[in-house]
């Protein structure tokens, strides 16, 4: 779901995986997990810098099928294991123009399930945060899904 808060657009995505809440923050938060299924179906991603504490510093290059790399990067804001990750994102092959947004994602424990609650927002065009639901579907319906399982 896409809304308008604060003159910016926010993404708000739930996803609810038949895994354990340590299990699931864990594969969010080492990073030998995480290369193994984040970004889209079909490409490759190496984690060249991964701080996972407080204003630490994050750096993922994710290589594209046709060979294109996408860089992105940011630092982790707030840290409350299996229970909340927040971060900053930006796409650094943007350039200079490119916007930072954030990255909220609250683990909610269901059952025996995990439900993922993402809340990405400061998007400053609707059009940005449409290609961001899409890529982020793609990634937790896919990659996220099939590592849990």
């Amino acid at each position: 779901m896409i809304s308008m808060h604060d003159g910016k657009f926010l993404l708000k995505l739930h996803h609810v995986y038949n895994a354990s809440i340590d299990r699931v923050f864990q594969a969010w938060t080492k990073k030998e997990q995480l290369e193994q299924w984040w970004g889209l179906t079909g490409f490759t991603t190496t984690i060249e810098q991964m701080e996972v504490s407080v204003e630490g510093n994050y750096l993922f290059h994710m290589q594209a099928p046709n060979g294109n790399i996408h860089t992105l990067a940011g630092r982790y804001v707030e840290i409350v294991p299996n229970k909340k990750l927040s971060f900053t994102w930006k796409w650094l092959n943007e350039g200079a123009g490119a916007e930072e947004t954030v990255v909220t994602i609250d683990f909610v424990e269901k059952e025996s399930k995990t439900e993922l609650i993402i809340t990405h927002s400061k998007f400053s065009t609707m059009q940005v945060a449409k290609r961001h639901n899409n890529n982020w579907t793609n990634a937790l319906e896919g990659g996220l899904c099939d590592y849990l399982h």
